[in-house]
């Protein structure tokens, strides 16, 4: 099944969310950083029997990224505890926020609010006009994440429609514009059960 897909216009504000104490951003420096990597992107992104090969193949191996420029960490007291790469895609308007992970024991804080700003800026500087990030239902704090920072569903393969009227439900969000895949504008979706549509 494809993997729900959204996409932010950077002409809207990004919202700035203050690090807290202890808390600080550094970029990737040594082979070191892919196992730190690897501990934040377990648990959901990546398998628990992840290494330095897993790095290879998610990130490295990508000509479009450069992973002393677009790979990030989130640091707590100078450890590695959350990660992003940001990085500009074959078509030069769109930035690919990519691979968002905190690690386990720092799930639950709110801290993906931070990487996601941090994306959004970087990105936005590199001249990007729209991120975009392809993410699952099962990982609902994400999406739900996503959605407040005002990235949009994409509509681009059988069903999307449907499957994002479910997640707004769950949600409880009545509306939300949807985007083609060309990023022009698809059709104001609603909620499951929502009754006000077209009111």
């Amino acid at each position: 099944m494809a993997q729900l897909k959204m996409y932010r216009p950077l002409n809207e504000p990004i919202d700035h969310f203050p690090l807290r104490d202890g808390y600080s951003f550094s970029c990737f420096k040594t082979d070191s950083d892919k196992i730190a990597w690897c501990e934040c992107c377990k648990n959901g992104l990546i398998g628990d029997d992840s290494d330095e090969s897993t790095f290879y193949d998610r990130i490295e191996k990508d000509p479009r990224i450069n992973i002393y420029d677009d790979v990030f960490f989130l640091d707590f007291n100078g450890e590695h505890i959350g990660t992003t790469t940001a990085f500009i895609t074959d078509d030069k308007r769109i930035g690919d926020m990519h691979m968002v992970g905190i690690r386990t024991d720092f799930r639950g804080k709110g801290l993906s609010k931070n990487l996601c700003e941090m994306t959004l800026r970087h990105l936005k500087e590199k001249g990007a006009e729209f991120v975009v990030l392809t993410t699952d239902e099962w990982r609902k704090g994400a999406v739900k994440s996503y959605l407040s920072a005002g990235f949009l569903p994409v509509e681009y393969d059988t069903g999307m429609q449907e499957r994002w009227e479910k997640v707004l439900e769950e949600y409880g969000i009545d509306s939300v514009p949807m985007l083609r895949d060309d990023l022009t504008p698809f059709k104001t979706i609603y909620r499951s059960n929502y009754k006000g549509k077209g009111v």
